[in-house]
């Protein structure tokens, strides 16, 4: 065969490459199955009809119409939120929200139907909305900024428990210390509520809220004295198992010089070996994951962490955090997603512990 010809095979084949490829990234998603207004029609009988024995079906069929029909999928999600009956619906709109979701839901919510929307039943989806979608909580925070509205005992209680539960982004800390004097009572039953709840993680929060907000707290039991003295420092294992799951790596470090903030997380501190304590690097930073959002249950990796001692700040109800030593003086930041939805970022704070 001459050159010319094995020339032209050669190019052949790679545009059949080329195209094969292209069909296997690619796939069209073809003409919608049924009109806007049967799509209508049938996302508001499945939303009218959702309940815990069916939701996870509901999330599964309204999302593989989510194609062709995602304006329409926000509006009924918005209007489903709208009617008295919305009890079985937070952690659907979790799992299918955008941004224009959490605008209506949020700002119906807060602007509307305060008082049967605002609760505690209801703020662990609005929290997730607000801190996923931080535009829909500016109603919410410029009001309780502004001049504090009188709330009722339930609406007090909501607005407390999205404070307090709130990750620690932007400046949601520092409104949220302004704002929760204002209804101390309330917060200080909910902070107690926690340093009671069985959960290391809730108490710890707690401790560090009544310390920040500078309200007595509560005697500890035997119980919770015990569970502090397992918050002490540890040595890391000899040898560190791989999880089996790992979907996203190397989310480079954003390092920035801060006063050090309190942990809000049950991450121990990690001690450093003796011959590896020198370290004249940053006292403080942030690590903020980077590319795809993170799926349920996947984990992402911070490489070419300082090999020091820290304290992590980070929103536990969200993020499983772990540090375990790499190569060189280096170790690994490891957060695992423990949510019912995928999340676009993960934030955590660190400072060195001294």
């Amino acid at each position: 065969m001459r050159n010319s010809e094995k020339i032209a095979c050669a190019c052949l084949y790679i545009l059949f490459l080329l195209d094969f490829s292209a069909s296997a990234q690619f796939k069209e998603i073809g003409p919608p199955p049924f009109s806007q207004a049967i799509a209508h029609q049938k996302m508001k009988q499945l939303l009218s009809s959702v309940n815990s024995a069916n939701r996870k079906q509901t999330v599964g069929t309204l999302s593989g119409w989510v194609a062709w029909y995602r304006d329409i999928l926000d509006e009924e999600l918005i209007a489903a939120w709208r009617q008295e009956s919305r009890a079985n619906l937070p952690e659907l709109i979790e799992a299918l929200s955008d941004e224009r979701v959490a605008l209506g839901v949020v700002g119906f919510s807060w602007q509307q139907s305060r008082v049967t929307a605002v609760n505690l039943a209801y703020a662990p989806m609005l929290t997730s909305l607000m801190s996923r979608y931080p535009k829909s909580s500016e109603p919410f925070l410029q009001d309780l900024l502004g001049q504090t509205p009188a709330l009722s005992q339930s609406e007090a209680e909501g607005v407390c428990r999205i404070l307090l539960d709130m990750p620690d982004l932007g400046t949601w800390r520092e409104s949220a210390l302004q704002i929760l004097p204002h209804y101390s009572e309330v917060a200080k039953g909910l902070l107690t509520q926690d340093l009671h709840a069985g959960d290391e993680d809730k108490m710890y929060r707690a401790e560090m809220w009544m310390t920040e907000l500078k309200m007595n707290a509560p005697a500890a039991t035997p119980t919770q004295q015990t569970r502090r003295r397992d918050l002490a420092p540890y040595s890391p294992p000899d040898a560190v198992t791989e999880a089996p799951r790992r979907l996203h790596v190397d989310g480079p470090p954003v390092p920035i010089e801060t006063a050090p903030r309190p942990a809000r997380s049950a991450l121990p501190i990690i001690p450093v070996p003796p011959a590896k304590q020198a370290y004249d690097g940053p006292t403080s930073g942030v690590y903020e994951s980077t590319g795809s959002p993170i799926p349920q249950s996947a984990e992402f990796v911070f490489r070419n962490v300082p090999l020091v001692a820290m304290r992590l700040d980070y929103d536990s109800k969200i993020w499983e955090a772990r540090l375990v030593p790499a190569d060189g003086k280096t170790q690994r930041l490891i957060v695992k997603n423990k949510s019912t939805s995928p999340q676009k970022r993960c934030i955590i704070r660190w400072s060195v512990a001294q």
